[in-house]
């Protein structure tokens, strides 16, 4: 399809330039022909005849960019000769990049009334973050959305890249909770830039097609545990607790209870009590301060559980799709 929408470009960018006065309707022209092929194929094929619908966008967008190419000299306005060819060339790279199935599923969500968006469940270790985000996946697909479980604590290259800052300045690990020698104080911004990438790429248009980002743990998190770590994050802190997702929970237990089942881990870093009696008292400060549920994680798993689904039911209701998303 790229190098279709590719030959679209070029057409109208030649059409347009031989016949200006008909420049921006050849790619209506262009749209609406390609369209009508689409849906002629997919009955043929038995599909759904909104099937070929994004492709026939793609091409309206790319043909609308060639006739915006030639306008360049049309006009006596140096504003309006370098923005509409800029216009141009950002319609054909949309054309190129918008993701076809990213577009049926948008549609798909419209005709089902299926609005997706992110979720964070939030808190400190051990209070059943990682098992919840799971088990809340399967209800939510059962609902009938499309789901990606997102865990916060992986990292997409900040691991390696603190690595070897760290044997540059010869000093060791820096995610320990022992004192501040030998920390990596560009752990703090790498991680920054990685959380920052994870979460834009991650939630990007999951509204809009429907889909449910689930985060164990959130951007907000890495900044919460540096702080407690007592790392210098302060003048990071606007970027860290910018990103918000659309909605999110904190998991609370008490300290002594993250304790024990910290003990119980066996590679688990063991984080002393003042860290994360400061982490608790930061997740329910941002819980007071967005409105966010806190649930009580003390109790019974299937209570936990039972408790998140009634807080998310009203915001992801079934949908008549249930079941086959």
């Amino acid at each position: 399809m790229k190098a279709t929408v590719a030959v679209f470009l070029v057409t109208s960018l030649v059409l347009s330039a031989y016949l200006p006065r008909l420049g921006l309707v050849f790619p209506f022209l262009f749209a609406v022909g390609f369209g009508v092929y689409g849906v002629a194929r997919s009955v043929s094929r038995g599909l759904d005849p909104l099937n070929d619908a994004p492709n026939a966008l793609r091409v309206l967008l790319a043909s609308l960019g060639g006739s915006l190419l030639t306008l360049d000299g049309s006009s006596s306005s140096s504003s309006s000769s370098f923005l509409l060819p800029s216009a141009g060339v950002l319609l054909f790279l949309g054309s190129v990049y918008l993701n076809d199935e990213f577009q049926r599923r948008a549609l798909q969500s419209v005709r089902l009334r299926r609005r997706g968006g992110s979720v964070a469940l939030l808190g400190i270790d051990g209070s059943g973050k990682s098992s919840h985000s799971t088990a809340t996946r399967g209800w939510l697909e059962g609902r009938g959305y499309r789901v990606e479980l997102m865990p916060f604590h992986r990292y997409l290259f900040v691991e390696r890249l603190s690595s070897i800052t760290s044997a540059v300045r010869g000093g060791g690990g820096s995610g320990s909770p022992s004192g501040r020698r030998g920390r990596n104080p560009l752990r703090p911004v790498l991680s920054l830039v990685d959380n920052l990438l994870l979460q834009i790429s991650s939630s990007l248009g999951c509204r809009v097609e429907g889909t449910v980002v689930l985060y164990d743990r959130f951007i907000w998190s890495t900044y919460i545990k540096y702080e407690a770590l007592g790392y210098p994050v302060g003048p990071l802190s606007l970027l860290y607790l910018l990103p918000r997702p659309y909605f999110a929970v904190v998991l609370d237990v008490p300290v002594d209870k993250s304790l024990k089942v910290i003990d119980e881990r066996a590679n688990h870093i063991r984080y002393p009590r003042p860290v994360l009696q400061h982490e608790r008292d930061a997740y329910l400060e941002i819980a007071r301060t967005h409105g966010y549920p806190v649930v009580d994680a003390t109790g019974s798993f299937e209570d936990v559980q039972a408790e998140i689904e009634r807080r998310l039911s009203r915001l992801f209701p079934a949908t008549t799709g249930a079941g086959t998303a």
